[in-house]
């Protein structure tokens, strides 16, 4: 089989570059992205097609370089839809702009580089669209709700393009890491919100200083897991033979905690039920 052509997005550090690493060392072509193309200079160096990119630019733009890249590359086999940061806060305190900056990376960044993607994917009847969601997809914590909840948006998204893609040979995944050790948690990728509320301050101090106690101390191994991921989305190695899920717990923290969430919304229900179950018409 032929070399797969990934691009990837934010690709500067963490998942990005190190699946952009683990792709190009099974041979394949690796489109690598990042807003500043210096940050790039390293892959660049091991053969990675390197550009300058942008996933909140206008779609004119964006559409530019999926052009060009398809023009070097011919074709793209896997999006990895990988850009995205953490802004921290309480609901009340992340003003209007934090948030909209928040959604206008983590969530529209992803459909936008997929809607610039997909027109390829679609003429050859085939590709793979990754999006990069999260253990927070499944539960709103305090002091990330904001973050949270845009990384559900992400799974649910994909879920929808899934089966919308399907008839057509495209398969999309919305991949929900646990805790990785990565910089994700440090000040390059983790915002604050710039209002404090003394009435929320105790559960959302709480999460934030949570949060501190985890970074560089995280649980998984984030080359380990970009390995993996690159087998998954190739159906090589120990992925050969199964299909892609619509969402992709990675973690043993993930594996562990997404289906205790998934116990407790179940609780809830069952709980509830006989009630919320009868308003039915008769």
């Amino acid at each position: 089989m032929s070399p797969r052509v990934w691009f990837i997005t934010g690709c500067s550090s963490g998942f990005g570059r190190l699946i952009a690493q683990a792709a190009r060392q099974r041979g394949d072509v690796v489109v690598a992205t990042a807003r500043h193309l210096a940050a790039l200079d390293d892959l660049a160096a091991q053969s990675a097609l390197t550009y300058a990119l942008d996933v909140t630019w206008p779609d004119e733009q964006l559409q530019g370089v999926v052009s060009a890249v398809v023009a070097q590359t011919g074709r793209i086999d896997i999006l990895v839809n990988n850009a995205g940061y953490i802004l921290t806060g309480g609901i009340e305190e992340v003003s209007r702009e934090e948030v909209l900056q928040q959604y206008d990376t983590n969530v529209l960044g992803q459909l936008n580089v997929a809607r610039a993607i997909l027109p390829y994917m679609r003429a050859r009847r085939s590709g793979t669209i990754c999006n990069m969601a999260s253990i927070g997809s499944w539960r709103g914590v305090a002091g990330a709700g904001v973050y949270c909840g845009s990384k559900a948006a992400c799974s649910i998204h994909s879920e929808a393009l899934r089966q919308e893609v399907a008839p057509l040979g495209i398969e999309v995944v919305a991949v929900e890491p646990g805790y990785f050790r990565t910089n994700f948690l440090t000040t390059s990728n983790r915002q604050r919100a710039q209002t404090r509320i003394a009435d929320v301050a105790g559960p959302v101090d709480t999460a934030i200083r949570a949060l501190d106690a985890k970074n560089c101390q995280q649980p998984g191994n984030p080359e380990v897991a970009a390995q993996l991921l690159v087998e998954i989305l190739t159906r090589t190695g120990r992925a050969q033979g199964r299909q892609l899920p619509a969402r992709l717990a990675l973690g043993n923290d993930a594996v562990t905690v997404i289906p205790s969430i998934m116990n407790r919304v179940r609780d809830d229900i069952e709980e509830w039920k006989e009630l919320t179950g009868a308003t039915d018409f008769n």
